[in-house]
């Protein structure tokens, strides 16, 4: 019973706390990408590289946003789009949209966001995927760059070893 006690406890606080960071975007929404793992050498070809884009609603009231679509429009550059729920971007210094794969996830014609929750999409990629798809795998440091809804968000770092 003590240990059921400790263990609702905890997840309480879990729960009170402040996960969710302030909104970045101007419908009052968090977006911002994650990948895993940070750190990869380009001699590993079969680990995957998990990229998820969360969106989450920092407040505490619900957040409807209109999506632009149907129709919907799906471009090179997720500024440029209608209606997706979000998008992801791998970035070098020389290209800002196209150093890797991408990802378009199309949505629906309203948003709806529950106070306090997130939201993600997730994209599962190996380096044998991204020379597949005839980018050049270089090491370095790459950003992975995340929209909601033609919003950009907060990027994740991934970094390509030799």
């Amino acid at each position: 019973m003590r240990r059921t006690f400790v263990f609702l406890s905890i997840l309480c606080l879990l729960g009170c706390s402040d996960s969710i960071t302030g909104p970045n975007t101007d419908v009052g929404l968090s977006v911002w990408a994650e990948v895993s793992p940070v750190s990869i050498s380009i001699q590993d070809s079969t680990t995957p590289l998990s990229v998820r884009i969360y969106v989450a609603n920092p407040s505490y009231h619900v957040i409807s946003v209109v999506g632009g679509g149907p129709p919907y429009v799906s471009t090179g550059d997720p500024t440029r789009t209608a209606g997706m729920w979000g998008s992801m971007r791998i970035a070098s210094e020389t290209s800002p949209l196209n150093a890797g794969p991408n990802a378009d996830w199309f949505g629906d014609s309203v948003y709806v966001f529950s106070p306090r929750r997130a939201q993600y999409n997730e994209m599962r990629i190996t380096l044998r995927d991204w020379r597949a798809g005839g980018w050049a795998v270089i090491p370095g440091v790459y950003r992975v760059r995340s929209w909601f809804n033609a919003r950009e968000g907060k990027s994740a770092l991934l970094t390509l070893t030799p």
